[in-house]
């Protein structure tokens, strides 16, 4: 295959100034003019959010306490690069093995140190060749024609046997965008049928679950991680499978595993930690959490609610100033920005009522309440929990309520945070009428959706939308509420016609709830009835 490497833009990452040189001699040698290079994963996130590169050369490891893996990871997770970049992943041969293991989301290709010219210059004829291959169905991708593109990825399934699996891998995948889990299945068994590849058993695995099948899928996900112990993502799975199963231990030790194998993936000490508090396992909750925040240091993905998760959990263990400390910690670090006003506050508020201080607990609730208001700062859900705790301990009544019936409202279906709300009332002496409160708001939310579902199978479609979009507008962090009311708009243009306000309202509900869970299976099979309205009506979803 001749390439014309002057029309592509490579980005070179490597922590070694002599290897980046080295890359771009050689480079340079095959006529590529357009070359950037960074030397850390946040430098390159940095380059990769202004513009956009035809080929990545990623050395494996970066030198900032991350790794190559993270970093494709973090770039496709934030959508930084498409499905046609080019990503190679450069190793040495002493830790190729471990790099490669089963990864979920591998690179294009590996070279391994040392590697001539000539070896570079036909893995990236042999990568774009394979590119080139799948650039119909990326397309339709890029334009969200999904139907298209399962039909595209299906037709050279049946005709390019050379890339067979790998077609077959994307079909599951778009199907499962689509909200088919059906065919995801087939497609998944056909594979594993064909060659006991780990992805494809956790697909299958991963359909399972979707379907409520949890001890199925647990079973099989323990045969995957025995035969592939480093893929890390059927740990992440299965501790889901196990909390669906209210397993919350298991859970736990599934994720201590992962962790404990690859130490530097933030997300998942985040859940270990969280699961950990929910255990009562404070000790181990302060290990993870302490971790994202030392790791997260040099992360372009950092969080002022990582410090605020172990600040919370070192207030709890009586830790006063090692909490404190951290939230100082938490300032400095974002230079007092708003929202990290706002977070570190209501943790010292809490802090400082324990410790006895009362006038720095009271200034310090009255400050996140004001900054709160002065640039309407969106709540996470503990630290909601967080502040309304520190409004019950001054006298706040209405307001703590109120945050309280919000949280419960948004989350209705969550039974741990259900759970953690009431406890929050038992811990203030309030707990039978905390219950009450509690529970009376999640009937009410289980009332508006069975209206809303009973006036759509009686025939009242108008009164439907009204009520589910009424009850979004009120509760827009709903999941369920949110993804109801996108349905009954999707079933009211299905069943009364085109109507472009109603296409756009269940567009954003639907957008909302991606952000919250990309994975939920409603989601899903809801974008699925969107794409097919749509569809039938002519128009693009």
């Amino acid at each position: 295959m001749d390439i014309n490497f002057e029309e592509k833009r490579v980005l070179i990452i490597d922590a070694h100034a002599g290897m980046r040189s080295s890359m771009r001699g050689i480079l340079s040698g095959f006529g590529v003019v357009h070359v950037e290079m960074a030397n850390t994963a946040n430098d390159a996130i940095r380059r990769l959010q202004t513009k956009p590169f035809d080929i990545i050369i990623c050395d494996y490891f970066l030198g900032d306490g991350s790794d190559g893996q993270q970093l494709l990871e973090q770039l496709r997770h934030e959508n930084l690069i498409s499905l046609s970049t080019i990503f190679i992943m450069v190793t040495a041969e002493s830790v190729y093995e471990r790099v490669v293991s089963a990864v979920e989301l591998a690179p294009d290709d590996y070279l391994i140190k040392p590697f001539s010219p000539e070896v570079l210059r036909s893995r990236l004829g042999r990568v774009m060749l394979k590119k080139l291959a799948f650039a119909p169905i990326y397309r339709l991708i890029a334009e969200d024609k999904l139907a298209e593109a399962i039909r595209a990825c299906a037709d050279l399934a049946q005709h390019n046997k050379k890339y067979l699996i790998d077609f077959l891998r994307l079909l599951a995948e778009l199907y499962v965008a689509q909200g088919n889990f059906d065919e995801a299945q087939k497609i998944y068994q056909q594979v594993v049928g064909m060659r006991a590849v780990p992805w494809a058993r956790m697909g299958l695995a991963t359909m399972l679950h979707y379907k409520g099948r949890h001890l199925e899928a647990e079973t099989l996900l323990n045969e995957v991680i025995e035969e592939a112990p480093e893929y890390m993502a059927a740990y992440d799975l299965l501790s889901k499978v196990c909390e669906a199963q209210e397993k919350n231990e298991q859970a736990q030790h599934v994720l201590e595993r992962a962790a404990a194998a690859s130490p530097y993936t933030l997300h998942r000490q985040k859940e270990m930690g969280q699961l950990a508090m929910r255990n009562n396992d404070l000790a181990s909750a302060e290990e993870a959490f302490g971790r994202v925040v030392e790791r997260g240091k040099t992360s372009f993905f950092r969080a002022a609610d990582d410090y605020a998760n172990l600040s919370r959990v070192q207030m709890e263990r009586g830790k006063f100033n090692d909490a404190l400390h951290t939230l100082r910690d938490a300032r400095a670090s974002f230079n007092n920005s708003p929202d990290v006003t706002f977070t570190t506050s209501i943790m010292e508020s809490l802090i400082y009522k324990k410790t006895g201080d009362e006038d720095a607990s009271i200034k310090a609730l009255d400050t996140a309440l004001e900054v709160q208001q002065a640039h309407a700062l969106k709540l996470e859900d503990d630290l909601t929990l967080d502040l309304a705790k520190a409004c019950f301990a001054h006298n706040k009544e209405t307001e703590a309520k109120g945050l309280i019936d919000t949280l419960v409202c948004n989350n209705h279906d969550s039974a741990a945070l259900i759970q953690k709300a009431k406890q929050l009332f038992e811990s203030i002496g309030k707990g039978e009428e905390g219950s009450a409160l509690v529970d009376g708001s999640v009937k009410a939310i289980i009332q508006i959706n069975n209206q809303g579902v009973l006036k759509a199978q009686q025939g009242d479609l108008d009164g439907s939308v009204q009520l589910l979009t009424e009850a979004a507008t009120k509760m827009p962090e709903n999941i369920q509420i949110v993804l109801n009311a996108a349905q009954a708009l999707l079933v009211h243009i299905d069943k009364r016609g085109w109507n472009e306000n109603h296409m756009a309202a269940a567009q954003r509900y639907l957008e909302v709830a991606r952000g919250k869970n990309a994975s939920h299976p409603k989601l899903l099979a809801i974008n699925q009835l969107a794409h097919e309205v749509a569809r039938k009506y002519g128009v693009a979803a």
